[in-house]
């Protein structure tokens, strides 16, 4: 497969699935469904794949009654690459623009968020507290980075030298041989990589997760996760095997909100809802729901 070919242009976009709305800084892909009248949940996913990891959510949080929002931020997925610094400010000023402009500040927001997409979630909600309702998290980061190679590769990408030759390795192939390490048990490992790769074909993929190593802060959100922690209901998930983000930094999160609702997910890894979705379903709508 041939990587980056194709530019991200109207009428490309004219042949691609979902919506395209345009903000301030590019078109951003977006789906919306579900009743007009029901609670809003917004989907935000993580470092570097797109919608597709809410495949197996999606459509059941629109059975059960919720207007469900899920899009790609820049970068990713099928929305625009701009040349921008992909930092914490881009993806929560595309947030804040793309409910805006979708008419669904009406009513409070619920947000979702996977992995750097609960960091974004929870800085979201720390600038705009009067538009959440609830805050889900999934293997979120924004504190300790784990395991010892973590802390390692996460220096080397601050270091500006160090950066410059470290990007030379991490290519396409890299990130998709690091999806896998999310998912201990390989059953659904072959369909999910599928759906990573088609976005790569659009140029402009590589330089925006380039700049969002090295923009974003992964571990310094303690103090906003206490302080959102006092203003709304929050819950966790976390895969007891995840690689990515080590389940033993759950304590961190629990010590910093000690009212969220935690769910330990037995036997998986960093996604786990995509590989254990019933589950995952399950709990995120009890939790919606209640009042």
């Amino acid at each position: 497969m041939e990587y980056e070919t194709i530019e991200l242009t109207n009428e490309v976009r004219s042949t691609l699935p979902g919506e395209f709305i345009e903000l301030s800084d590019g078109y951003v892909h977006y789906e919306l469904a579900g009743p007009v009248d029901g609670e809003v949940v917004v989907l935000v996913h993580g470092f570097s794949a797109g919608t597709f990891v809410w495949d197996n959510n999606y459509e059941y949080l629109v059975g059960e009654g919720f207007r469900v929002l899920r899009y790609d931020m820049y970068g990713r997925g099928f929305s625009d690459r701009p040349y921008l610094r992909y930092d914490f400010e881009l993806f929560t000023r595309q947030l804040y623009e793309l409910v805006c402009k979708l008419g669904l500040t009406q009513r409070k927001l619920n947000l979702v968020g996977l992995s750097m997409g609960g960091g974004v979630c929870v800085i979201f909600t720390d600038q705009y507290h009067e538009l959440v309702n609830k805050v889900s998290l999934i293997d979120p980061m924004g504190f300790s980075v784990g395991s010892y190679s973590n802390r390692i590769l996460y220096g080397l990408v601050k270091t500006p030298g160090f950066n410059r030759l470290l990007k030379r390795f991490m290519n396409h192939e890299f990130f998709l041989e690091s999806q896998k390490d999310d998912f201990p048990e390989s059953a659904v490992i072959d369909g999910y990589l599928n759906k990573y790769r088609e976005p790569l074909r659009y140029k402009g993929f590589l330089r925006a997760i380039h700049s969002t190593a090295s923009s974003i802060e992964f571990t310094s959100l303690r103090d906003t996760y206490e302080r959102i922690g006092k203003r709304v209901p929050m819950q966790l998930f976390w895969g007891e095997k995840d690689k990515t983000m080590p389940f033993h930094v759950s304590k961190e999160v629990l010590e910093a909100v000690p009212s969220i609702k935690f769910h330990p997910i037995m036997n998986a890894g960093h996604q786990p809802q995509y590989s254990h979705a019933q589950e995952v379903n399950r709990q995120l709508a009890e939790f919606l729901k209640q009042q």
